[in-house]
This record gives structure tokens, sequence and C-alpha cells, in this order.
């Protein structure tokens, strides 16, 4: 349940990010591609080498190998859930710095010189 959540968001949030950041003048296939990368480490990638992590851990201090999966999967589940919420809110910071409008040249900002009221002759 929590892998179809996770998948959906990621959808979600890339969409999401290239529709902004075609608004915002920015390259939205990029922007679009570090989310989906974004979202996909920190909610599979990441938990799968911590959770290997574990289990090495556990074989070196005894642990037989047929008991590893049973031994972890508390640690497992919690670092696939932290995944989870680091996923999305990776994907929320990715998407609230797309958003932000560019700022304008320094020059451009550069209020215009006050008018001349009858010439000033």
């Amino acid at each position: 349940m929590l892998t179809i959540f996770g998948v959906i968001a990621i959808i979600v949030f890339t969409i999401q990010v290239y529709k902004t950041a075609s608004g915002t003048d920015r390259s939205a296939p990029a922007w679009a591609a570090i989310t989906a990368i974004t979202g996909i480490a920190l909610q599979f990638v990441l938990p799968v080498i911590l959770s290997l992590v574990i289990a090495v851990v556990y074989m070196a201090t005894g642990t037989s190998p047929e008991d590893v999966g049973t031994e972890i999967y508390g640690f497992a589940l919690v670092i696939g859930i932290l995944g989870l919420v680091l996923s999305v809110v990776g994907m929320y910071m990715v998407m609230k710095y797309v958003s932000r409008v560019k700022d304008d040249e320094p020059a451009a900002r550069t209020p215009p010189p006050p008018p001349t009221f009858g010439g000033g002759q």
C-alpha cells in the first residue's frame, strides 16, 4: 500500500514540477528528472541500502542467514516509512525551489529617472 502511494506521489510531483518549471522559464525536463530521481532514490534506493547494511551487521554478530529476514523486519519497515516521508519532503523542496520566480536582471530593476515637468529650461 505504501509503495503504491509512493509511486503515485513521484508521478504527481514530477508532473507538477514539469508544469511549474515551464511556467517559470526553467528547464522543465531537467527539473522533472531531478524530481523523479530524488523520489526514487530516497524512497527505494536508500531503504534498500540501509536494510542491506543492517542485514550484514546482523550476520556479522552471529545471526543465521535464515533468521536475518525476520530479525530486521521491524527495522526495514521503519526505514521504508522513513524513506517514503523523506521522498515526499525532498520532492516538495524541489517543487518549492522551482516555483520561485527568477529575479530580473539588476539593470531592469532600477527605477527610471524622475520626469521633468515643464522642460526644466
